[in-house]
């Protein structure tokens, strides 16, 4: 899927909002599973990382942006003190359904809420959040620097965002097989196990124009956030961003 391609997917369905709202929608319960599968279990210790850095503390609150299933929501109550709470924001109904379910499997639906949100018009107040995170949603956002001026809109002074995303690794020789294996083998695995070519090839072909974590960082900087540094893991397959609110 080029991204000609790309682009008059988008314009037939009004925008690459709505496009990517069917489609993580269409996804929804095979989400999980597929994560496991094309990370090789990977996905669970980023969002553990993730979480870490977000570093909330007793009785603060957190915003999760793409929420999805609520994967790292749980990852940052688990490793918070009593009392934090996270709000979770999501523009596809399908997945806060699932995610809603396994909360309440778990018990943690009196410190995880979710809502229908978009992280480009977060419907919070200034300084009304502890601490921001996201787990693999940039990439599918309209406009990435309006996304992260939301996010230091909406947090308070001091607080950290932390961004999870899948990145472009660097070297010779590592970055081909990670590209042979992301735009050629994740969209046959989409196909063959979970019947949705078209939404596992969206996917790696969302990274092509996706900045590197660099030029990420310094988008983030750009629209204000502080301190802002990266961390690439597994070779830089994908990366976290760190920033802090002045």
């Amino acid at each position: 899927m080029t991204e000609t391609v790309l682009e008059e997917k988008f314009r037939e369905t009004g925008g690459k909002r709505p496009y990517v709202q069917r489609l993580f929608g269409r996804i929804a319960r095979i989400y999980d599973p597929m994560n496991r599968l094309m990370s090789f279990g990977l996905d669970r210790r980023w969002r553990a990382f993730a979480a870490r850095y977000l570093a909330l503390g007793t009785g603060e609150l957190g915003l999760d942006l793409g929420v999805g299933t609520a994967d790292l929501s749980i990852a940052v109550i688990r490793r918070s003190g009593p009392g934090t709470r996270m709000i979770g924001m999501d523009i596809t109904p399908e997945m806060l359904e699932l995610g809603r379910a396994k909360i309440a499997r778990l018990g943690l639906q009196d410190q995880i809420e979710l809502r229908v949100g978009d992280a480009e018009a977060i419907a919070l107040p200034d300084n009304s959040i502890d601490g921001c995170c996201s787990a693999f949603t940039v990439r599918n956002v309209t406009d990435i620097r309006q996304g992260f001026r939301e996010m230091l809109r909406v947090v308070r002074p001091g607080g950290r965002v932390v961004c999870l995303e899948v990145s472009h690794p660097p070297g010779k020789i590592f970055s081909p097989l990670f590209h042979f294996y992301f735009y050629k083998l994740a969209p046959l695995f989409g196909s063959i196990i979970g019947k949705a070519f078209e939404e596992y090839n969206y996917l790696p072909n969302s990274l092509t124009n996706f900045p590197d974590a660099p030029a990420l960082q310094a988008i983030m900087e750009e629209v204000g956030w502080s301190d802002v540094r990266f961390y690439r893991l597994n070779g830089g397959i994908v990366a976290v961003h760190v920033g802090t609110k002045e």
